[in-house]
């Protein structure tokens, strides 16, 4: 009677950009990503705010990039190799719709006509913008790329 070890499906450098873009898609989200900055007499008040990316809509965004994240790690864990072209346009639709939410929602940040108050985006809403950009676009390539059945 004789084992056969299991195949393990070796992902290729381009599938592990992928799932790291998508995973530090979701910590980015974390980091500050909106804020509020009050000088003056206004400063006086003690009031700050600063945001992160779950907040409102922003959060049904990195929710798309999160799922088209599991649907991108469902090829592999399956054992598929390469992943099915459904999985890889599934994984892109979404990325693109979170990408776009992600966008939509950084730049039509409230305007605050209060003087002494400046409303803008942080250092973690642009390093968002950039890692879900970059899913997005990872995620269209292998669509692209992948075989049609």
């Amino acid at each position: 009677m004789t084992f056969e070890e299991p195949m393990h499906h070796q992902a290729s450098r381009s599938e592990m950009a992928l799932l790291a873009t998508g995973v530090l898609s979701f910590i980015a989200s974390f980091f500050p990503w909106y804020s509020a900055t009050f000088a003056g007499d206004v400063a006086e008040l003690g009031v700050t705010g600063t945001y992160n990316a779950w907040h409102g809509l922003m959060a049904v965004g990195i929710l798309l990039v999160l799922f088209s994240l599991v649907v991108t790690a469902s090829g592999p864990l399956l054992g598929e190799e390469p992943p099915p072209r459904g999985l890889a346009i599934s994984a892109a639709l979404l990325a693109c719709a979170g990408a776009v939410l992600v966008l939509v929602k950084s730049f039509d940040l409230p305007s605050l006509d209060i003087p002494g108050v400046t409303a803008h985006l942080r250092w973690g809403g642009w390093l968002l913008i950039a890692l879900v950009l970059v899913h997005a676009v990872l995620c269209l390539v292998r669509a692209v790329q992948a075989p049609r059945s």
